[in-house]
Parts: structure tokens; C-alpha cells; sequence
């Protein structure tokens, strides 16, 4: 049986510990498809200033492997930015700002900033709809309010909708997928919108 063990520690470091290895990367993915200047729209270059970097040959602008990225001024090494994106996807609770922050030795302001940058470009694009049989359920999250039963409703809880792939044994297409938003009630109306951007 074939086990798909992903992306492990072991391997993210081999591939991204070092800065060199990181705007490599980046430099690749983002000029895939080749360069265009956003301005000019030129497609000749040369050779920036910085490693990795790329200098229109009609304007003169000099654009940096991280310039329009989630890596774009950072406070920190891009190193340790690539780090701690794989932390926060890996992490099973979800790595807040302050287990960031202590373990890769930056302020938590600065932790926090960065988490929930890579959560809004980590926003879905509706590009992967979840196919085949999918199970949709909605739930309130939020503590129990003084005078009322843990399970009881309440204006102070975030109502959340979800949709999960069903998938029975290996079919051969990785992990299940699923979608989850958050919701003003239970209506009808407000239940629509996960159904149609992401089914």
C-alpha cells in the first residue's frame, strides 16, 4: 500500500534552510510563466541588483523574488519566514502567535502580523470544489456563557458551517478536502453561499 507521508520536517529543511534555497524558490514560482514587467508590461530583463532579482530592461525597475508575494518586506529572515509557513500549516492546533513567536525568536506583534498575512493569501480561490459525495454540518463555536447550558445557543458563539469530501478507502486523490465559513444563522439563505463556491 502506498502511504503519501508528504511534506516532512526532514525534507522542508533539506529544500528551504537556507535564504539562498527560499528566493530560488520563489524566484521560480513566480516567473514560471516567464516575466512581464506590471507596469510597462516589458518582457526583456537583466540582472538586478539582489540574487534572484530581476531589472526591466525598458524602465530600469529593479523587482525582487519577494516583491507582490506573502514574503514582501518582512521584519525577519525569509528562511525563517518559509519556516514558520510550515508551521502553521502543519501544526495541528494551529501555531498561534505566541508558540511562533517564542519558538522562532520574533516579537509576537510581529508573529501575529505575519500569521495572518499568510491566512488571507492562504484564502480560497473556488478553484477546487469538493466533488463526489460531500457532508455538510454546522455548529456553534464558543465557551459555555454563565446561566446557560454548555450546549445552549447563544449571540456570544460563532456560528460556522462545514463541507467535507466522504472519501472511502485509497482512491488515489490524496487527502479529503472540506471548506468551512463562518455564518450570521442557520437560514437557508445563509447556508447557500458554501454550496455554491465550494461545491
Amino acid at each position: 500500500m502506498k502511504i503519501d507521508k508528504g511534506l516532512t520536517e526532514k525534507v522542508f529543511k533539506n529544500r528551504f534552510g537556507t535564504k539562498e534555497q527560499c528566493l530560488a524558490y520563489l524566484h521560480d514560482q513566480k516567473w514560471s510563466a516567464g516575466y512581464h514587467f506590471r507596469k510597462c508590461r516589458h518582457t526583456t530583463f537583466c540582472k538586478g541588483k539582489q540574487d534572484f532579482s530581476k531589472r526591466c530592461s525598458a524602465c530600469g525597475y529593479d523587482e525582487s523574488a519577494t516583491a507582490h508575494t506573502l514574503f514582501h518586506k518582512l521584519k525577519f529572515g525569509i528562511d525563517t519566514a518559509f519556516a514558520m509557513v510550515y508551521e502553521i500549516i502543519t501544526n495541528k492546533k494551529g501555531a498561534n502567535s505566541i508558540y511562533l513567536a517564542q519558538r522562532f525568536g520574533v516579537r509576537q506583534t510581529t508573529a501575529w502580523l505575519f500569521r495572518r498575512k499568510e491566512q488571507q493569501a492562504m484564502g480560497s480561490s473556488k478553484k477546487s470544489p469538493l466533488v463526489d459525495q460531500v457532508h455538510a454540518d454546522e455548529f456553534e463555536i464558543g465557551t459555555p456563557q454563565q446561566g446557560e447550558q454548555g450546549r445552549s445557543h447563544s449571540d456570544k458563539k460563532v456560528k460556522v458551517i462545514i463541507a467535507i469530501e466522504y472519501r472511502v478507502g485509497n482512491d488515489g486523490r490524496g487527502s479529503p478536502e472540506g471548506y468551512a465559513q463562518t455564518i450570521k444563522d442557520y437560514r437557508a439563505e445563509s447556508l447557500k453561499p458554501i454550496f455554491k463556491d465550494h461545491i
